[in-house]
């Protein structure tokens, strides 16, 4: 059965252009709905759950970057995913702004029909995965919450409270178990067995028999969590795998607790036992969606290197390599990002990406010094941008082009309020006297867009020994 329809907004102040994004959207099967302006858009976001927005950058009342902040700013759009399209604004900085404002993707005008289709068909489903893992948390929740209620209900009513229960539990696919650990017996409930596809007769066996179901790469982390149990007399709680009577593998979580025995004997460990095995492969397709979005990303950034260098064919060589190794750069802080699945970046690790082609011949004129911060994913592509400019300005015209030059990199954390901070040196010596450019570049234009964020500072001094920059960035990175 085909899913309910989901919600894309299409905010476009230009007739002829929200016509062809429904066109090209229509294959989608979505509900698509359009608005002209700024505000025609947040009276749709105020009344109706939208799945994917997409916004033109240019409009006459509020811009897209303005939109998009305000739509950020309310607790109920901040997870709705946002695509930039442009016309004019397409520049490096224009991205690393839209995507500063909270937006998932920058596409270029004109609009490549399947690519657009694609990026906004991954968002919809993603959309659709949360809100189905959404309606299963808040069930389980329920449901726990009503067992909970149940089992403080008064003694007068503990055998309706004890059948109401044993009804719950068979609907949220949990029993109970107690393993007896002086007899080595196990006991389980009919629930139990149900899940495990046991007969009602099978409830009582060898506690080996048991761990014997469990799979083998599983089987130490359960008995470490028993083990533990018994010696702290505390709770016990795991997860693990186990063989169903049908040859399938299934996912159990387990909690319990330690009982101890009056007469000083072992004692047992009792508890309750849920089938994850839904919310795991639920889990795995998230998983596997976001793979196949980072997959999609990194083959569009190729694209973009391929295509650039196909149209700067004719540009001079030192305008074109420089602008194919800003691409590149931008590929190396995608591919750090993508390991941690955009949880973050070290910024131990870009810098070793960023040094290591120069790393044979410059390691012995090259200091890194610095605490150990791990950098957003917002964060990790903005600095990954910054010090790309300073390499290259470095192995161009700086310390790395004589064999005396070295360069000493040097990071604080600041975490005195209003924010914590990013406090950055680089310290170029023994190369050529440094001469101030006659006009603003890319990286010093990067640089100081940077600096421009609340709490955010740049500052570059051209010396006789080398150039020495510093910049404070606020971040949301981990130390």
């Amino acid at each position: 059965m085909r899913a309910t329809p989901v919600n894309i907004l299409l905010v476009d102040d230009q007739p002829a252009k929200l016509l062809s994004y429904e066109v090209i959207l229509s294959d989608l099967q979505e509900n698509l709905i359009t608005a002209s302006s700024a505000s025609e858009a947040l009276a749709v976001l105020l009344k109706t759950d939208v799945a994917v927005v997409l916004v033109d950058v240019c409009m006459p009342d509020l811009d897209g970057f303005e939109l998009v902040q305000m739509i950020r700013e309310h607790p109920r759009f901040q997870d709705i995913a946002v695509i930039f399209i442009s016309a004019v604004l397409l520049t490096d900085l224009d991205r690393i702004k839209g995507y500063e404002f909270g937006a998932v993707d920058y596409v270029p005008v004109p609009v490549v029909p399947q690519i657009l289709r694609a990026k906004v068909k991954i968002f919809v489903e993603l959309y659709r995965k949360a809100r189905e893992l959404e309606a299963i948390a808040a069930t389980l929740e329920q449901r726990v919450a009503e067992r909970t209620a149940e089992l403080e209900a008064s003694s007068s009513r503990l055998r309706k409270s004890d059948e109401q229960l044993r009804q719950a539990l068979t609907a949220a696919k949990m029993g109970t178990w107690r393993h007896d650990l002086t007899a080595q017996v196990s006991q389980r409930d009919e629930n139990l067995n149900a899940i495990l596809g046991l007969q009602p007769l099978e409830s009582i066996g060898p506690t080996r028999a048991w761990l014997d179901r469990i799979h083998e790469d599983d089987l130490e982390l359960v008995t470490d969590a028993w083990q533990k149990a018994i010696k702290e007399r505390g709770a016990y709680e795991a997860e693990m795998r186990i063989h169903h009577n049908d040859g399938t593998v299934r996912w159990l979580r387990e909690q319990g607790h330690y009982v101890p025995d009056p007469n000083g004997l072992p004692g047992s460990l009792t508890g309750l036992t849920v089938d994850i095995t839904e919310r795991k492969q639920a889990e795995e397709a998230r998983s596997l969606l976001i793979e196949e979005l980072n997959h999609r990303v990194k083959n569009m950034l190729a694209t973009v290197q391929s295509i650039a260098h196909q149209s700067l064919s004719g540009a001079q060589s030192e305008q074109k390599q420089r602008f194919l190794s800003r691409i590149q750069a931008l590929a190396t802080g995608h591919n750090l990002l993508t390991q941690s699945r955009w949880k973050g970046a070290r910024l131990n690790d870009i810098l070793d990406a960023l040094f290591a082609p120069y790393r044979a011949e410059t390691d012995a004129r090259l200091t890194l010094r610095g605490d150990d911060v791990v950098l957003s994913s917002r964060d990790a592509i903005s600095v990954t941008l910054a010090i790309h400019e300073l390499l290259t300005n470095a192995v161009k015209y700086g310390a790395y082009t004589v064999p005396s030059g070295r360069i000493d990199v040097a990071w604080t954390i600041a975490k005195a309020p209003p924010s914590k901070r990013l406090q950055f040196e680089w310290d170029e010596r023994g190369g050529p006297p440094a001469i101030e450019p006659e006009t603003t570049g890319f990286g010093t234009r990067l640089l100081k867009s940077l600096a421009a964020q609340p709490s955010g500072e740049y500052s570059c001094h051209y010396r006789d020994i080398g150039v020495l920059c510093q910049f404070t960035l606020p971040i949301e990175g981990q130390v």
